[in-house]
């Protein structure tokens, strides 16, 4: 059985580190209403571990971000049966805290759009934003931080499209009180273009999948689609799945065809 309450002070601290980096690189790009939140995230517990297991929301997922319940705290599900340990927990539950965090300043519910579709839209390009920093972030600081990458990549792809179109940067774009997304609407074609893009690379993978033995077609699949959809695209992936087949199943060899 897990230490809750251990854990999420843990996390708490955690937290506390990483947000005192966060307002080090960019506190000159923050305006009045986020220089105000940060330090008050930074003087409070922002962290509520909750002792019931992500299937206390019906979901796979281990947290929500601080917008999901509407209390302004981060939610972790950690259930004590998938985890060895408390420091298993704490190192599972910390490298996904970096991206979390980011979460505070940006917040596409707090725009009124049209339409779902641009509320969508809206949720889709916060994801990519929040991850690419998140990323550029944990280079930058990756002595003193712990980071898994998120599943993200296309996300990262519609950010891009959209920052090159603007000319702006992720600073502003992060920091500049959502005035970015509140013309998202314009960027439809854009967002459908990704979506496709990612439908076929992902209808790409179950024939590649299909390709080797059936007792691997799972641990094929999963791994696959976690290498193109953590990057947004399949370069190199072939690659890397004939180097990862024998650590899926040592016993087993890959097809030959599969650069077919």
């Amino acid at each position: 059985m897990l230490d809750y309450e251990l854990l999420e002070s843990k996390l708490n601290e955690e937290a506390r580190k990483i947000l005192l980096l966060i307002k080090q690189d960019y506190y000159s790009y923050l305006g009045k209403k986020n220089k105000e939140l940060i330090d008050n995230l930074i003087n409070s517990e922002k962290i509520v571990v909750v002792d019931k297991g992500a299937f206390h929301y019906n979901d796979n997922t281990l947290a929500h971000g601080g917008r999901a319940l509407g209390d302004g705290k981060i939610h972790f599900y950690p259930d004590s049966r998938n985890f060895e340990s408390l420091e298993d927990a704490f190192n599972k539950c910390k490298k996904i805290l970096t991206h979390e965090c980011f979460h505070y300043f940006i917040q596409p519910d707090n725009i009124k759009f049209s339409t779902v579709s641009e509320l969508r839209m809206a949720h889709f390009y916060t994801e990519g934003l929040v991850e690419k920093e998140s990323r550029k972030f944990y280079e930058r600081h990756k002595d003193v931080i712990s980071f898994e990458k998120a599943n993200y990549g296309f996300n990262i792809n519609f950010v891009n499209m959209i920052q090159h179109k603007l000319g702006a940067s992720s600073y502003k774009t992060i920091f500049g009180e959502n005035e970015y997304l509140k013309n998202i609407g314009q960027y439809s074609n854009e967002y459908d273009e990704i979506l496709k893009r990612k439908k076929a690379l992902l209808d790409k993978i179950i024939n590649i999948t299909n390709l080797f033995p059936a007792e691997l077609h799972s641990k094929v699949y999963n791994r696959m689609r976690t290498m193109i959809v953590q990057d947004g695209d399949d370069k190199d992936v072939m690659e890397k799945i004939k180097q990862i087949v024998p650590l899926l199943a040592p016993d087993i060899d890959g097809p030959t065809d599969i650069d077919q």
